[in-house]
């Protein structure tokens, strides 16, 4: 017991590195501060369906997660600027301890190395999203919640069922993946029908579905009221979401995407070895693994459901274990690796080092805590034009899709964007306006008219020379500042003609 209390298993040693190197992390994510201007205007001012940022934003501002934004400037006022940081790592440790607890009940407790393999595919799939600070790691987190609340639901407890409608309260204000909280339940519920037939089993079924649907009207409790039951469908339809990359097909390019497929296809030959098919699992796993092959940014979530089929099937016998294995030598060493692994678990602590360093990251930080300027990341986040444009007179931004957010939090809402990464509240006409301004294609004068900016916040690398360079020959601009790979100019208007 005393080097149970000492000695790190595998999940906590993952948990630890993760919460060291994401706590000391620089701000640099460019969606963080669209969340961070929203989090604060709604501390400051309420909730408002105008837009407050832009003037172009005329779809309507949902402030879907403003619950990360807000619990992001709580931290910032406790923790300086590496709050949010210390956010991130709070929510990847967790995930990854609780990911591991997951594992172990598929593998009715033999947590060897099939169930390390399988964790190891999952944090591949899962790290292109640790580097950002952005509010899907409550997503993940919550999801691995539910995983775990619908394994102790298919083992026989049910008076589990009634976190699930308060998990769909938070998470509708935390993260758009929500939805598939209720729809996790339900499926698992359909599924055990089919694996245990009989009335009682239908009973408990039924059961679980009303508690999906609960989950699902929850999530209309916050701000956004009934408005957020159709958000998730209504983005996912708009055209300009299918430009965003984490809203396209798997890449391949990646390796989290051949991680993510090679965890599909050790789950399919698992599924097809075992003896029994638990439809359980199956059910919710087939329908999100494939939803992932058309937009990656639901490879994370199906990879936890892939990783529990693959477990739950292959631990139905010894020969599940093998068979991913030649005979023979390397057959003896699987096994002999797979007891060292599960004793290692036994012996060891999950909780205690990725705990340990969070507090003492916590309290690094708030003994010495950081501005947000000392705590961004400079090469990134331009943060001298940015201070310029504050000390301008308020006026119109034209700006780059991804800069947006930054002007809105750095400059405040007065400085009024042409676009963000927010995407939704702009109509297709706005993004194709932005389009137009980057490219240089026909139109883009028109557009520039339309907005008739203040200042501009550019690139002025390929592409955004483009536009510099005409704006250039046409005169009526001047550069304020150049930082890094962007510039300021600022409007050159006659007396005569006022300001707009």
């Amino acid at each position: 017991m005393r080097m149970r209390a000492v000695l790190p298993g595998p999940a906590a040693l993952a948990a630890l590195v993760l919460a060291v190197r994401l706590g000391l992390s620089p701000l640099k994510n460019f969606d963080l501060f669209f969340h961070l201007a929203g989090g604060r205007f709604v501390l400051e001012h309420g909730f408002t369906r105008v837009d407050p940022f832009s003037v172009t934003g005329t779809a309507g501002w949902v402030p879907h997660e403003w619950g990360f934004g807000v619990l992001c400037i709580a931290l910032i006022h406790a923790l300086g600027a590496a709050g949010p940081a210390m956010l991130v790592a709070a929510l990847v440790a967790s995930n990854a301890v609780l990911l591991w607890s997951a594992l172990g009940r598929a593998a009715s407790g033999r947590l060897g190395l099939m169930a390390l393999a399988a964790f190891g595919c999952i944090l591949a799939v899962h790290a292109p999203t640790w580097p950002q600070e952005r509010p899907f790691h409550l997503g993940h987190l919550l999801f691995t919640a539910c995983v775990l609340g619908v394994q102790a639901w298919r083992g026989g407890n049910d008076r589990v069922l009634w976190l699930f409608p308060l998990l769909g309260a938070a998470w509708a204000n935390l993260h758009g993946s929500w939805l598939l909280g209720p729809a996790l339940l339900g499926a698992s519920a359909m599924g055990q029908v089919l694996d245990v037939p009989g009335e009682a089993t239908r009973r408990r079924a039924l059961r679980a579905v009303g508690f999906a649907v609960a989950m699902f009207l929850a999530a209309g409790l916050g701000p956004d009221g009934p408005r957020i039951y159709l958000y998730p469908l209504q983005h996912s339809l708009l055209s300009s979401t299918q430009g965003i990359i984490e809203w396209r097909p798997l890449n391949l390019d990646l390796r989290a995407s051949w991680a993510y497929l090679a965890l599909a296809g050790a789950a399919l030959f698992a599924v097809g070895r075992a003896p029994l098919r638990k439809a359980a699992i199956l059910l919710p796993a087939a329908v999100l693994g494939v939803a992932a092959l058309k937009v990656q940014r639901h490879a994370p979530f199906a990879a936890v459901l892939l990783s529990l089929a693959l477990l739950e099937h292959a631990v139905q016998s010894r020969g599940g274990e093998a068979a991913v294995t030649a005979p023979g030598l390397l057959e003896r060493l699987w096994r002999r690796l797979d007891v060292f692994i599960e004793g290692w678990n036994l012996r060891s602590s999950t909780v205690l080092w990725p705990a340990l360093a969070l507090v003492v990251l916590m309290g690094v930080h708030v003994a010495r805590p950081r501005t947000m300027e000392q705590g961004v990341n400079r090469a990134v986040i331009p943060l001298g034009a940015l201070e310029a444009l504050r000390q301008q007179p308020p006026g119109r931004v034209l700006n780059l899709f991804v800069i947006g957010g930054p002007i809105s939090y750095f400059a405040g809402p007065d400085y009024k964007v042409f676009i963000d990464s927010r995407n939704d509240p702009f109509p297709l006409s706005i993004h194709e306006d932005h389009d137009k301004l980057v490219w240089g294609e026909p139109g883009w004068e028109d557009a520039l008219t339309r907005y008739d900016p203040d200042y501009l916040l550019w690139e002025s690398g390929n592409p955004g020379n483009i536009l510099l360079d005409s704006l250039r020959a046409r005169g009526g601009w001047r550069e304020e500042r150049r930082d890094g790979n962007y510039v300021l100019w600022v409007r050159e208007r006659s007396t005569s003609a006022g300001q707009p």
